[in-house]
């Protein structure tokens, strides 16, 4: 099997590519840095914008592994995570590849109501109405992943609660707060990617615990450069203080995490790997 991945120099798509067994190219864009790929993987210059460039990527091709996406750019998102998701899918019919999987994002989920105003989270939606509304040559399937950390994420620092951690030797959060993330590791997500790959369809959820607030920022601490420690006040002893300069909402370390598929049971990897 011959896997073509686009968004190899993401995130995902280098721990995916570092991990599996399998003959993979990685789809990149002339401008993109290859420096971190593995040695041994083939790349193909390509653009979700060029149906020529597409065609010419997907020569030899069995499966495609959908990783490429406009995250933070909005002006981009319809075009690039819409647009060129249609276009690599007819690209991959005509090419008669055997499968195509597509990452998407939780909110984007049939079951999970999804944010209308996170321009994201629609051209995500509008994405898989391109995959599961249509009969395609190949079999598809589609995983969504909560919020993921792991190795190899060189922007971790673009996380609002990582930054902090980075900066201060000490940090006081309001533990207070309710609010809970779900957070899997990345390599969970490139497992059920694999799971897929091997012929899993349809749609998989990938999650992890909820997690509360002091235990992530915590793990977060053990496993990023840095000495910051995190002091558990509890709201009774600053309630009466000054208000805290920085407020975190996001989750712990909980030792395991699960990958799950919602057809075949489940994935069980650690959350975060030394």
């Amino acid at each position: 099997m011959t896997v073509l991945v686009t968004g190899a120099t993401g995130f995902i798509g280098l721990n995916l590519l570092h991990a599996l067994d399998r003959e993979t190219v990685a789809m990149v864009r002339p401008s993109s840095s290859t420096g971190r790929l593995p040695d041994d993987v083939d790349t193909v210059e390509a653009d979700l914008t060029d149906p020529d460039s597409l065609a010419s990527a997907l020569e030899g091709v069995d499966s495609v592994v959908h990783l490429a996406a406009a995250v933070y750019d909005t002006a981009r998102m319809a075009g690039t995570n819409t647009t060129g998701t249609e276009r690599l899918v007819e690209a991959a019919a005509a090419a008669d590849a055997e499968r195509f999987v597509f990452t998407s994002t939780i909110g984007a989920h049939p079951d999970v109501p999804a944010d209308t105003g996170s321009a994201y989270q629609q051209s995500k939606v509008a994405s898989e109405e391109l995959l599961f509304g249509r009969d395609h040559p190949f079999a598809v399937s589609a995983i969504y992943p909560t919020y993921i950390f792991g190795q190899r994420d060189y922007r971790l620092t673009r996380y609002e609660h990582v930054r902090p951690i980075a900066t201060n030797r000490v940090l006081v959060p309001p533990l207070y707060t309710a609010d809970t993330y779900n957070i899997v590791h990345v390599d969970d997500v490139v497992a059920t990617i694999d799971h897929c790959l091997d012929g899993a369809t349809g749609r998989h959820l990938v999650t992890g615990p909820n997690l509360t607030n002091k235990q992530v920022l915590e793990t977060i601490a053990r496993h990023t450069p840095g000495t910051c420690t995190v002091v558990n006040v509890p709201y009774t002893a600053i309630r009466w203080g000054s208000s805290p300069r920085w407020t975190c909402s996001i989750g712990s370390a909980s030792p395991r995490c699960r990958a799950r598929d919602s057809s075949s049971g489940a994935i069980t990897a650690p959350w975060m790997r030394r």
